[in-house]
This record gives C-alpha cells, sequence and structure tokens, in this order.
C-alpha cells in the first residue's frame, strides 16, 4: 500500500500499522511459520484506491509489483526473526484471461523470492493461485486466476493455459531460464506496444478511484508499456500537484542518464537454500 499523493501519507501511516503487525504480534509465540498472501500493491488517494494509468493491473484491480513482495518478506523477517520459523508463500497469483500477464508475473515474483531467500528470509515453499479458474467472493465467475482455464459452457473441460506448461517447467528443473524470462515479457511488451486490451472486473469513477465490487461484465483495459519486473520497476513520488511541482523546479538539477540492465544468455539458477529451523 502506498500514497498517491503527499496529503494520503498519515492514511497510508494508519492503516499499515493497524493492519500488518498487530495480529501476527498477538499470536507470535504460537506460529509454526509465517503466511504471505501477496497479490500486488494497492495507492490510496482519499477514501480509495486509485487506479494508476502508468501501472499494469489484473482483471480485479490489484497492480502489478513483484518488488512488492521482496520488501514484505524482508520487512517481516526483520521483526520476526527472533522466532526462527520459515516463512511460506500461501497465495500469489493474477487474474488474466489473456495469460500474457500471467507468465512473466509468477516468474518476476519467484526471482523476488529468491533475491529475499539470499538475504537471508528463510522461506519454505511458494503455492500459486491458482490451479484452475474460480469463484471469487467479491467477483463470481469474472476474473481468471488459472493456470487452468474453465470452460463452464462445456462440460466445465480444463484447458491447460501456456502458463500453466511454463510454471510446471520451472517446478520440475527449478530453474527461471534468462530465455523463458525474456520470452515471456517480449509476449506481453509487444502486446502493449501494439495496444491490445484485455478485460478488467472493476468499475472507475470520474476521479480515477476503483470501487470495491466487480463488474458482471468488463470493461476493456489496455496492457501497460512499462516495465515492472522484479528490479526494474521505478517508484513514482506522490502525484498531488505540490509535490509534481516541486519536482518539475527541481529537475534540471537531477538529470542523469539511466544505466541499461546487462544481457547475457546465462540461466538464472534456483538452487534450494538450506534452512536453519
Amino acid at each position: 500500500m502506498r500514497p498517491y499523493g503527499l496529503f494520503d501519507v498519515p492514511a497510508v501511516t494508519v492503516a499499515n500499522s493497524l493492519t500488518l503487525f498487530p495480529y501476527l504480534d498477538s499470536i507470535s509465540n504460537k506460529m509454526d511459520f509465517i503466511g504471505i498472501n501477496y497479490y500486488g500493491q494497492e495507492v490510496v488517494s482519499g477514501a480509495g484506491l486509485k487506479l494508476v494509468e502508468t501501472d499494469e493491473y489484473s482483471e480485479s484491480g490489484r497492480g502489478v509489483y513483484p518488488d512488492g513482495l521482496y520488501r514484505v518478506l524482508l520487512q517481516f523477517h526483520e521483526r520476526y526473526k527472533h522466532l526462527n520459523v520459515p516463512f511460506l508463500i500461501t497465495e500469489n497469483g493474477v487474474s488474466d484471461e489473456t495469460d500474457l500477464i500471467r507468465r512473466p508475473y509468477f516468474l518476476e515474483h519467484l526471482l523476488a523470492i529468491y533475491a529475499a531467500m539470499t538475504m537471508g528470509v528463510p522461506v519454505l515453499g511458494y503455492l500459486f493461485w491458482t490451479i484452475s479458474d474460480n469463484w471469487e467472493w467479491a467477483d463470481g465467475y469474472g476474473p481468471k486466476f488459472g493456470l487452468v482455464a474453465v470452460d463452464r459452457a462445456n462440460n466445465l473441460a480444463r484447458i491447460p493455459r501456456p502458463s500453466y506448461h511454463l510454471f510446471s517447467k520451472v517446478v520440475t528443473t527449478g530453474k527461471v531460464t534468462r530465455q523463458d524470462r525474456e520470452q515471456a515479457w517480449k509476449e506481453l511488451h509487444r502486446a502493449a506496444v501494439e495496444g491490445k486490451t484485455r478485460p478488467f472486473y472493476r468499475a472507475v469513477n470520474k476521479h480515477g478511484l476503483m470501487y470495491a465490487g466487480g463488474l458482471d461484465e468488463p470493461t476493456l483495459r489496455p496492457y501497460i508499456n512499462r516495465d515492472w519486473r522484479f528490479g526494474h520497476y521505478e517508484m513514482e513520488g506522490p502525484q498531488d500537484l505540490l509535490s509534481r511541482l516541486t519536482r518539475y523546479i527541481c529537475q534540471p538539477f537531477f538529470l542523469g542518464g539511466k544505466a541499461e540492465p546487462e544481457t547475457n544468455d546465462e540461466e538464472l539458477v534456483l538452487q534450494p537454500l538450506e534452512l536453519s529451523v
């Protein structure tokens, strides 16, 4: 959760203080592991959640942000490392009927988890949400979360999506290859450049705030041409008028080129890391 504008900082601070740690603190002496459900980031604006036009979203309105899982794991580990218990990623997934977002989504989140493990966070396992399209409490059968599609008009036939085969490959080999990572991102990036659209199940008012309930019939939202891969997402500052004006005035003093990411054909191997629990 992050603030949209400078004046949303107090609301985010209060919300985080009330929701992140109090419950776990109250049961901390009874935990065998810490479960993390992570889908993405939410941007608070006033009394609602802002749809940021330059961010990529799932069909159900969650901002795609793999770096956030890395940050959450480090944050929780720092607070609870004295308990000496492991973490489980108990839910992580994205609603995406087109399956173009899902493939880079889980690859980048797995890389985020691995990066946290190399920093000493003991992650015991990862559960992807979900195997097949399901019924959502707030959205019904609209958003499609499954690695496997369910054809409800054809006797509930199960049809594996491309992400099913890619996820199976990662699980059986223990590797996220650079080739798979680049191919998954290339296909999504091409769709964004070509201006293609996909379903979106959140109503948005004239102020860009999303309503909580899902739509019975989706609108169409374009894919966003923004690099949200792990380690690539560039966080924007507060978007209120005062903050934007300040950045505009100060911009000439902070000019500089962006470093180009290194590219090579080496594999990114997710080695099992030994846990001392």
